[in-house]
């Protein structure tokens, strides 16, 4: 690298030396990792593309265990959105009498919204 000064102060870096100007070659090393080591490049180039296409392996795996997690979330959306659907009372539980629960027309309506809204980001 070559390090230049024009005549009116302004310092600028190029691969080539430019006529008229002030400065001289300068030796621009890399900047030296946050660890403070300084590892030479390794000849082991296969065992490096090995570890990237494991890497890359793991995380295909993962996208796709977080896609069949969110498919059946999606899935457990719309079967409960279409239950909240049909007309009629709704029974949501039974309780400590074995009787049924009901849900009221109020917490079904504020439900279905809910679920209208997760269920836009669903395929």
């Amino acid at each position: 690298m070559y390090k230049c000064v024009d005549e009116r102060g302004v310092t600028s870096y190029s691969d080539k030396p430019r006529p008229g100007c002030k400065g001289k070659e300068v030796d621009i090393g890399p900047i030296p990792p946050v660890s403070g080591e300084v590892k030479p490049r390794g000849s082991d180039v296969a065992g490096q593309e090995a570890e990237f296409r494991r890497r890359q392996i793991e995380r295909g795996e993962a996208d796709a265990r977080d896609e069949a997690v969110r498919r059946n979330e999606c899935e457990r959306l719309k079967r409960e959105y279409a239950r909240l659907q049909f007309p009629g009372r709704l029974a949501v539980s039974v309780d400590a009498k074995g009787e049924r629960v009901y849900i009221d027309d109020d917490t079904r309506q504020k439900r279905s919204a809910e679920l209208r809204d997760k269920l836009g980001a669903c395929p």
